[in-house]
């Protein structure tokens, strides 16, 4: 192979074409391919994504579900999002709806997570049937984290702690566990126990997470009345709050609502959760609009997966 790098434009297409047919139509392997050019197989691996990212190359993969692309472009064109799914929901049950776009955010997760991931996870009934729906072949290991201490303490199973344990046992990586509440009685307490050597650890690995998996929640969801109290529920509606993700509470604008029981929580503040690289956001149903719309509006969210119900209300709130 003459030297690529030495190649004018045209040339360089014309190679890229040549490797992109080998591999795609010929179904060669890049080994076979490396050694009829007399290069190396990484040299080939990246000619190939080379190839798709000057549109050499186009895949189209057809998903097993009814996707809305109209609305897709709709949000995609008013936020800056990384990526959107708005999928056409055929059940009518909250349940099964809520079942479906854990299938779509298993299959898309799968797409993005590789053995070098750090992976923070969420809490949530949506975030149980997307661990649930996971299916892979992937044997690779990456770490799995939670990024709150434990909210869900009718249902364990809901829970970031064990969710986070059953993802990572999904694809044979580790995880770890925060051995904590998400609200403790005192910020004096707080402190202690991030001072603690595995709470400590655990959340400084949840800092660097380059994928966050969550949901958002409303500011009526029932679970929140087990640990705050109907004083502390009445001051976020005064204030505003419209909705909560990793255990913060923020308006529909986006803007946290400053709460006295936020100094109690263990968990990533909202600065911590918009630097991951990727924070993937599985929400839907009509209810939880305003909800994933002030999250969008805040910047928490790069990647949305949401239903057409939920993607119309949001559309209608913006419009007005």
């Amino acid at each position: 192979m003459k030297e690529y790098d030495s190649l004018n434009d045209s040339e360089k297409r014309n190679m890229l074409a040549s490797v992109a047919n080998l591999y795609y139509n010929a179904e060669m392997t890049q080994n076979q391919i490396a050694e009829r050019f007399f290069t190396s197989r990484s040299k080939i691996s990246r000619m190939l994504k080379e190839a798709r990212q000057l549109g050499i190359v186009e895949i189209t993969i057809k998903e097993p579900w009814d996707r809305n692309t109209v609305l897709e472009q709709k949000l995609m064109k008013q936020f800056c999002l990384k990526d959107i799914r708005v999928i056409i929901p055929k059940e009518s049950n909250d349940t099964l709806i809520l079942q479906k776009l854990g299938e779509v955010a298993a299959y898309y997760l799968d797409s993005q997570i590789d053995e070098d991931t750090v992976l923070g996870m969420s809490w949530g009934n949506t975030m149980y049937h997307t661990v649930k729906a996971v299916k892979t072949s992937k044997n690779i290991s990456l770490t799995v984290v939670p990024i709150m201490g434990a909210a869900s303490v009718g249902k364990p199973e809901r829970d970031a702690l064990d969710l986070s344990k059953e993802l990572a046992h999904a694809y044979g990586g580790d995880y770890h566990y925060i051995y904590a509440p998400l609200f403790v009685n005192s910020s004096d307490i707080r402190d202690s126990l991030e001072e603690d050597p595995n709470i400590k650890e655990t959340l400084t690995i949840a800092k660097r997470a380059n994928i966050i998996l969550t949901s958002v929640g409303s500011i009526v969801y029932k679970s929140w009345k087990s640990y705050l109290s109907t004083k502390d529920l009445y001051y976020l509606e005064k204030n505003g709050a419209i909705g909560h993700i990793g255990g913060h509470f923020y308006n529909q604008d986006g803007i946290e609502v400053e709460t006295p029981f936020v100094k109690r929580m263990i968990g990533l503040s909202l600065e911590d959760i918009k630097k991951a690289e990727n924070v993937i956001c599985v929400a839907g149903l009509e209810m939880k609009a305003e909800a994933i719309l002030g999250a969008v509006r805040g910047g928490y969210i790069d990647t949305l997966i949401t239903d057409e119900n939920a993607a119309r209300k949001m559309i209608e709130l913006i419009q007005q």
